[in-house]
């Protein structure tokens, strides 16, 4: 016997909504990862795990009889049969021998293949995913169809059943299993509940149900014993019916099952509709606070859930199939719409939504770090602030609300981060020893002192949410501040909400000033990196805080009689960034560039808010940023990775995200951080030194060749003797970042360098069978949605819901091009196709609503040409607007898209 074995992904489509937890369905029929108990590593605690559900939980299986033949019994999975019979015992209750899987978020379809089967045998599982609807994408739900057809030349017996088991309360020795038969809304129901479970359980208090259209019989508790599951198959197998036993109780492991028989002619087809359903209110955080979850709103049991879903059954299908297939209805190549769509599955995954409408969602894991993580959902959040804009400014609020200010409890221990703050409160306790046991007394001293030397941490942005959104864990990178006002400028440009700007001003500012205040050592208006930067550095050399740079290094530096000292008392870290095992030192062409991005998007906040002097203040500012920038990091054919004029080191290290605030510029409309010839010069020294074909884009790479995955551990080539280790992260790919450069490249016009770096990705984690669970810090990592950068890099689009302004210019096959688009919670297609001397652009809205004033589009006609604007076939006036190669054409009155609508733009050649 000759097999030829292949890799099962172990990752597939999460069923489930936002914030309700998850379970994965995937390709070998099974379901793993269920997260939806509020169990560790989901709910806190990884990697530990709490598993009270496994992939024999959840099981279909078909009978199948043909007219005046035998009956035939498959488990629709793959393997052996391992529920309640083998090869010796049941031979004849078999799995399917083969499965076609495709997963297409928020869709999976599984073909079940069988030679000895005469039915054709089809599943579509989801739960509802409808950007711009929140809460009916965020039910505890999965919707499970079969679809059956009749392929043989005979009539055919059907019977297709579901099994479910009560995992309530398991592990609990006082639990007994409660198994109740209902009839809802045209189906028959098994609610599983259990009494005996402890309060502090994570199940506590909490239901589950498998709903079935139509069924026809069903066994309302079966033991998860061997001999009663054999019980349940010759049952099953003696004329496609179950006994219909009731439920009850049952101090055991035990499943509900559900069944429906029909008789298909041939040719015929039918449909099986089953609705899984949960609700489990006990949702306890890390700190002990029961937070709950966001479907309690909305639902009082397991029961209440199946109701609604069933209720509204077509709907949250058409909509949900809808989005699905304006995603795939493109004519981009389907990897690309495939790759952007993947990612958003972690918006399942990863996302905790509580009862009090808190959001937030998961760096990696789920589990994983923390929750919001601000230097990583700067880019993952993309997606959401245009598909779900309530969920991301809730975000956004709960981030700022943390803003490090005196009286808060970790202010005491930034105010000492900085050593002119150390030497005088030493100064004040040598004067009056009480400050010391005098809490009261002391936060007046530490705010007193960092008026004095202005090193005041006022200002800075918390990092993530430890598990719990009732405090954060350290305010210690120095990127947050700008990404902060960055997020803040682009949530306002994406919504509108001009209240939202109102309200976050004054912590834009103050986050702003901190850096200009407290981390500009040279004053070159740029943020400087003080060592320790990484975390790297507290695993090295580094045994006690050094006073100086001469300390730390032994370094003789001419001319320079004492260097300044690391910031830190006790190695205390104020100048990390989101390569936080990735020491900087000085001035880094990652952190400036998103800092002149930020300074611009701040001018922007301040001229939409009247306030003109600050706007000045800034701009002036925010020039000279931009000399400096070139001046200390351009080495002539990128920007180094940092810079230190104090000490005189220098890292000549290629970064790969060394624009990212180009991107994000690019993004926001923000016009350029640094000049276009340079910006793509940098870029394709990135694709020659960081594009590695065996692993992708790499964070780092020095012209030389030298890294340790090559050589083994070493130190880094910067003259500060800091260790470099093999697994390092300057050493390895993180999709999140080659994802955003992969979209910089298309926006600077490298698009064929672009889909190279982002079809690398796309192909690594296909192969490797983690398509919807990419790797960083933990699995279903944040920072890689935004994937869907990509898409928006490819359409030239550009959303302005301020002024109501779409762009739209597509990079690639610009003649006759499709793709889908979201802004402002609404979704649909954009398209466009030249026609001899006619361009004809269309925006197709498929969901919500969105008000235009205007479209800038790229010229594809020659000028002099005409504009006809029609909107849902009606004529509008515009004016146009000629651009260097663009037109901005303005609607003379506002357009309000809503679902269906059609605006279409002609622009005809004259005469």
């Amino acid at each position: 016997m000759k097999y030829r074995a292949r890799l099962i992904p172990q990752s597939g489509i999460p069923l489930g909504g936002i914030g309700t937890g998850y379970l994965e369905l995937r390709a070998d029929g099974r379901f793993y990862e269920w997260n939806i108990f509020n169990n560790k590593p989901w709910r806190s605690g990884y990697p530990e795990r709490e598993e009270f559900a496994t992939d024999d939980s959840l099981f279909f299986a078909i009978r199948v009889k043909e007219e005046g033949g035998e009956p035939k019994v498959r488990i629709l999975r793959l393997g052996v049969n391992d529920l309640g019979g083998d090869l010796y015992r049941m031979p004849w209750v078999k799995n399917v021998e083969e499965i076609e899987y495709v997963g297409e978020y928020p869709l999976a379809r599984l073909r079940f293949l069988d030679p000895d089967l005469p039915v054709a045998v089809e599943l579509e599982a989801f739960s509802p995913f409808i950007p711009g609807n929140v809460k009916d994408s965020s039910i505890p739900s999965a919707i499970l169809a079969f679809k059956v057809r009749n392929e043989s030349s005979k009539q055919v017996e059907v019977t297709l059943l579901g099994a479910l088991e009560n995992c309530v309360g398991k592990g609990a020795a006082s639990r007994v299993c409660v198994n109740e038969v209902v009839e809802v809304e045209g189906a028959r129901c098994i609610l599983l509940r259990a009494e005996g479970v402890p309060p502090d359980h994570p199940t506590f208090g909490g239901s589950m149900a498998l709903a079935l259209l139509k069924a026809t019989s069903h066994l309302g508790l079966v033991k998860a014993a061997k001999e009663d599951l054999w019980r349940m198959w010759v049952d099953l197998r003696a004329d496609g019916e179950l006994g219909s036993s009731e439920g009850g109780r049952c101090g055991k492991p035990a499943y509900g099952v559900l069944a429906r028989r029909v008789v298909l002619e041939p040719g015929g087809e039918e449909e099986f509709v089953f609705v899984l359903a949960w609700f489990f209110p006990n949702h306890i955080d890390s700190s002990g606070l029961r937070v709950g979850h966001a479907y309690e709103n909305w639902f009082s049991s397991a029961l209440d859930v199946v109701r609604y879903v069933l209720s509204n059954l077509e709907r949250l299908g058409e909509y949900t199939r809808k989005f699905h297939d304006v995603i795939y209805d493109t004519t981009l190549d389907e990897w690309i719409v495939d790759l952007a769509a993947s990612q958003l599955s972690t918006l399942v995954t990863n996302s905790f939504y509580t009862k009090d409408f808190t959001f937030g969602v998961w760096e990696g894991g789920p589990g994983c770090c923390g929750l919001g993580t601000l230097d990583v959902y700067y880019y993952g959040s993309i997606p959401l602030a245009l598909m779900f804009p309530e969920l991301e400014k809730a975000q956004l609020r709960l981030s700022a609300k943390f803003q490090l200010k005196p009286g808060m409890p970790q202010y005491a221990r930034y105010v000492l981060a900085y050593p002119e703050n150390v030497d005088e409160l030493k100064a004040e306790i040598r004067r009056d020893p009480s400050v010391c046991h005098d809490p009261g007394k002391l936060e007046k001293v530490l705010e007193e002192i960092a008026a004095k030397t202005g090193k005041d941490p006022m200002g800075r942005m918390p990092h993530f949410f430890p598990g719990t959104f009732s405090r954060v864990d350290a305010y210690h990178m120095l990127d947050l501040m700008p990404k902060f006002a960055l997020l803040v400028y682009r949530d306002y440009l994406w919504t509108g909400d001009k209240r939202l700007l109102e309200e976050m001003w004054e912590k834009v500012k103050l986050a702003v000033e901190n850096v200009l205040r407290t981390a500009d050592e040279l004053g070159q208006k740029l943020p400087y990196h003080y060592l320790p930067s990484g975390f790297e550095m507290l695993t090295g050399p580094l045994l006690k805080p050094p006073r100086s740079l001469r300390e730390l290094f032994g370094l003789a530096v001419s001319g320079v009689s004492e260097i300044v000292a690391p910031r830190g008392y006790t190695n205390e870290i104020v100048s990390c960034q989101t390569y936080d095992a990735w020491s900087f030192l000085g001035y880094s062409s990652y952190l400036s560039t998103i800092w002149v991005a930020a300074l611009r998007a701040v001018r922007r906040m301040a001229e939409e808010l009247g306030d003109a002097e600050y706007a000045r203040a800034i701009a002036e500012v925010e020039e000279e940023a931009r000399r400096n920038l070139v001046r200390l990091l351009w080495n002539g054919e990128y920007f180094r990775l940092w810079n230190d004029p104090l000490s005189g080191l220098k890292d000549e290290c290629c970064m790969a995200d060394q624009l990212n605030g180009q991107w994000y510029a690019n993004l926001c409309g923000l016009g350029r951080v640094v000049e276009e010839e340079m910006a793509r010069k940098a870029l394709r020294s990135v694709l020659k030194l960081n594009f590695k074909p065996e692993e992708g884009l790499i964070n780092g790479a020095y012209p030389n060749g030298t890294r340790p995955s090559i050589i083994g551990d070493t130190t880094y080539p910067n003259g500060t003797g800091i260790p470099w280790r093999i697994g390092s992260q300057p050493d390895t790919p993180w999709t999140g970042t080659e994802l955003a450069v992969a979209s910089l490249m298309i926006q600077e016009g490298m698009v064929e360098e672009g889909l190279r770096v982002a079809r690398h990705v796309y192909e690594r984690y296909a192969k490797a069978g983690m398509f919807w669970n990419h790797i960083e810090c933990g699995g279903h990592y944040y920072r890689a949605m935004d994937a869907w950068a990509l898409l928006m890099a490819l359409e030239g689009f550009l959303w302005d819901a301020v002024r109501g302004l779409l762009t739209f210019a597509p990079k690639v096959g610009k003649k006759d091009f499709k793709a889908p688009f979201a802004a402002n919670g609404a979704w649909g297609t954009l398209a466009q196709r030249l026609e001899g001397s006619r361009q004809v652009i269309e925006i197709r809205l498929a969901y919500g609503s969105l008000e235009l004033r205007g479209i800038e589009v790229e010229e594809l006609v020659q000028r002099p040409y005409e504009v006809v604007v029609e909107a849902d076939g009606r004529r509008l006036e515009a004016s146009v607007e000629r651009l260097a190669g663009r037109a901005r054409i303005a609607f003379g009155e506002p357009v309000r898209l809503s679902e269906g609508s059609v605006l279409r733009i002609t622009m005809s050649r004259a005469g």
